[in-house]
């Protein structure tokens, strides 16, 4: 009997152990690059200005979690304003210039930025997990809050939304911006820019339980 005993207990724990450890289970975390890119548009021909920041400072809600939410719920973003590149086949440095403009003429250096939400959809089998981010922006002594749509697929986190940069107590200095353009017998830029972000996660530790 109380070999019985010893088996059915054993055998019970070993039921336990499996349910904290499902099958394909895995601890997830981000340590990769941070990639921040953004993309304005010309007005009236819509043509892309786009551009990254090259320093960016990203630290994670946790350093793992068993899901994406874990690591980035909470998470936030350093971005050094004065390491916006435009990127463009011509090499357009006046457009730098007046990038720098605007950044210096609000006398800031860094644009904060923390997800305070995570909304997924409705998870389709076979697909990439979609979702939206509910990101706060810290700029210029402003906090606006803006919609990101994002994707999570293969270990490759990415997601997108607009910000119309006049709201952040610059829109005097957006104007002059503008003006400088004209000046130079170049188009308008439109107050709403694309931004976006992608970053690689990788499992920090997988296991089965029939292992």
């Amino acid at each position: 009997m109380l070999k019985l005993i010893i088996s059915l207990m054993f055998a019970i724990a070993i039921a336990n152990s499996a349910e904290l450890k499902p099958k394909n289970s895995s601890v997830l975390s981000q340590e990769s690059k941070v990639f921040v890119n953004f993309e304005a548009h010309k007005t009236p021909s819509k043509k892309a200005v786009k551009g990254q920041f090259e320093d960016v400072k990203f630290t994670p809600a946790s350093a793992n979690g068993n899901t994406f939410r874990e690591v980035f719920l909470g998470a936030s973003f350093m971005i050094n304003s004065k390491s916006a590149v435009i990127h463009s086949k011509e090499k357009e440095e006046k457009e730098n210039e007046l990038m720098k403009f605007f950044f210096d003429n609000m006398n800031i250096t860094n644009i904060g930025a923390r997800i305070v939400a995570i909304k997924p959809d409705k998870i389709v089998k076979g697909k990439p997990k979609t979702g939206k981010f509910s990101v706060d922006i810290y700029l210029n002594g402003v906090v606006r809050n803006i919609p990101m749509d994002y994707k999570f697929n293969s270990g490759e986190l990415s997601a997108n939304g607009i910000v119309d940069v006049s709201a952040f107590n610059s829109k005097l200095i957006f104007e002059l911006v503008n003006q400088e353009f004209l000046r130079q017998k170049k188009e308008r830029v439109s107050k709403n820019v694309n931004i976006a972000f992608s970053t690689k996660i990788k499992p920090a530790l997988s296991y089965a339980a029939n292992r």
